[in-house]
Order: C-alpha cells, then structure tokens, then sequence
C-alpha cells in the first residue's frame, strides 16, 4: 500500500481580494522563532550592551511580535510580486507562505521578459526596503531613549529583512532571482522554455549545494547553522517539485499520454491585444508560429503568423487578435490524459500540426506540436 502525505496549505484569508494561505511548515517555525528570540537573542544583547534585565513575560511577548512581523514582511514580499503582476496585466491565483519564503502564483505566463523580470526583482526591493524601515526606526528609538529591547527587535527584523532580499535573489527557480534569470536569458534567446529550464537546474544546484555545506558545517563547524542550510535547501527542492512542476507533472503523469510531452509554459494572448502590440512584445521574444488566443484560460482561438503575412502593416495597430484568430474548434485542443498516438493523428488531420491541451476544467494547461510527440 501507498501512502501519500502531502497537506494542503491552510487558508489565511483574503488581501486585495487574493486569497492568502500558508504551509504548514509554518506551524513549528512561528513559535519555534518566538523562542529562539525570547530565550537566546533577546537576553544576550540585552546583557551584551548593560541595559536592565526584562521580565520574562516581556521576552516571550517580543518574540511573539517578532515572529508575527517576520510573517507579515514575507507575506509583504509576496504581495508586491502580485500587485507588480497586476500592473502588467496579470491576476494572481494566490499566495502561498512557505517557511522560508513564499509563493505568489500568476494567472498565465509573461509574454514577455521584461513583465517577467519586473515582477520577480520587485520581491527582493520590496525586503530591502523593508528592512531599512526596520533598521531605520531602530536607529531612531535608540536615539531617542539610548537603545531599548523593542529597537533590538526591528533591527533584527532589518536584517533578516535584507537577508530575504539577497537570498531570494540567488539565481535559481523557485527564487526570484531564478526568475530574474529566466528573464534574462529568455531575452537572450528568445525561447522562454530553454530559460526555465536553466533556471531550474540553476534553482536545483543552489539546492544541492545548501545541503552539501549544510552537512559539512553540522559535522565540522557550527551545527545549528548546518540544520538551517540544509533545511533551506531541501526546502527549495521540495518547491521545485511542487509549485514550479515541471518534473512534478512528469512524475504523475500516466505514462504514454500527451502530459509528458507539453509544453506546460503557453504563452496566452488576449483577444483585445492589437497586432502591433502583438508584434513588439510578443512575438519578438518567442520564437512560436502559432499563439493560443485565451480569456482566463479559456481558450477562444489560434493566432498563426502565416495567417498574419496578409494582414498590411498599416493596420496594425488598430486590428485586434479577434479579427484575425482562427476560431476555436474541436480539432484544437486536447485533454490531458490522450494517448500520444491519438494525438498524433489529431495534430495530423487538423491542419495546424500542433493543439492546446486542456484539463478536466477546460483550462489551458499546456501545448503541444507535431515535434513534442515525435521525440
């Protein structure tokens, strides 16, 4: 028999109507972090620079609030990547708070790098700024009354702000410099597909490398700071295969069916884009033929190029994808769970040489072309 635990993220409530939820690797780190600060950092600084002693009360009541403020900034961290997505166009699904970081999934994928490159490097600002109002309120506190406990606090939350910042921005998925990298590559060669995939085996390097050192250092050096990296970077690898899923869905997918061959990174365009906006942001960062033409995932249409060549060029910037898309029909889309012969045949028939693939809900989850079934 095969038993299977993986818990879901429990549901936090809604911000600028995103739904916020949390792993459950936060339940032993929040009081775990509470401790760690009320028993150890507090006291020793505090003894460090001669202030007065607190009540014990006092310590637990500042490592409470420094825990619920370390949540609160990921949670900031994570909201600025969905409002920057917002900007460029983009919804977000929700966000998911992971023990070391967290997760803000986007409603499609950037269809070009610049909005992929915006969206990833606004986390990491978002830290650092935050921690130079922690540090910065510090500062002021200590001037004001010649240091406290509760300056002690923000400065520590300053750094483990600025920490966040220049971990996340390691270049390796699922951080956001991973996606920071993807952006630069992809604009380097314009194949979005390639680039995740370096990003991926980047993000599973910086992974595999945390654990090395964090082996090294709990048998040779300092042993708690080996239990961290190695937490950290088993965490990263368990992110990997969860959220950004690319080996994830090759694992569960039936074998011999079109799941293991789509491509799952589509590139959407929306039925409004205008063909010149197509053509300047689009199409000149990925090297496709053909586009799905999709409203919230759903998709309305085929926009191909060889289609496009009898459009004049004058009219670009008034003509809509709509006008010129080939309307949606059964030979365009497939479900997750076809045969890749099946596939074949469709793809074969319908004139196109490739189809959308759709899941159970009839949202788009991937593409495929003659040339994925063919390997």
């Amino acid at each position: 028999m095969k038993i299977t635990i993986n818990p879901k993220p429990f549901y936090l409530g809604r911000i600028f109507g995103i739904p916020i939820r949390a792993h459950y690797s936060w339940l032993p780190v929040f009081p775990f972090y509470a401790w760690a600060i009320a028993e150890f950092l507090l006291p020793r600084e505090i003894a460090n620079l001669g202030l007065s002693e607190l009540p014990g009360y006092q310590y637990w009541a500042l490592g409470l609030m420094t825990s619920t403020l370390l949540f609160a900034s990921v949670l900031a961290h994570e909201l600025s990547h969905a409002i920057m997505a917002r900007a460029e166009g983009f919804g977000t699904g929700n966000i998911t708070l992971y023990m070391f970081g967290g997760l803000a999934s986007l409603e499609g994928q950037p269809a070009q790098p610049s909005s992929e490159f915006k969206i990833a490097i606004v986390g990491p600002a978002a830290s650092f700024v935050l921690g130079l109002i922690f540090y910065g309120l510090a500062e002021a506190i200590d001037y004001q009354r010649d240091g406290s406990a509760f300056s002690l606090v923000l400065r520590h939350l300053g750094l483990v702000n600025w920490f966040l910042a220049g971990f996340n921005i390691l270049p390796g998925m699922p951080l956001d410099g991973g996606r920071v990298l993807r952006a630069l590559l992809w604009r380097f060669n314009k194949n979005f597909r390639v680039a995740t995939q370096l990003a991926v085996r980047s993000g599973f390097m910086i992974a595999f490398s945390l654990v090395a050192l964090g082996v090294y250092s709990f048998l040779y050096q300092e042993r708690i700071t080996g239990l961290w990296s190695i937490a950290i970077g088993l965490m990263i690898g368990f992110m990997l295969n969860t959220t950004e899923g690319h080996s994830h869905r090759i694992l569960r997918a039936k074998r011999g069916t079109i799941q293991e061959v789509m491509n799952p990174d589509v590139v959407l365009i929306p039925p409004n884009m205008k063909i010149s906006d197509f053509i300047n942001k689009v199409l000149n960062n990925n090297h496709h033929t053909s586009f799905p033409v999709a409203v919230d995932r759903r998709l309305h249409g085929l926009l191909l190029l060889e289609e496009l060549k009898s459009l004049p060029e004058q009219e670009w910037p008034t003509v809509e994808a709509r006008q010129v898309m080939r309307p949606v029909d059964s030979s365009m889309f497939l479900s997750l769970q076809t045969p890749v012969e099946a596939a074949r045949s469709l793809m074969t028939k319908n004139g196109l040489g490739r189809a959308v693939v759709i899941d159970s809900n009839g949202l788009i989850v991937g593409y495929l072309t003659l040339n994925d079934v063919g390997k």
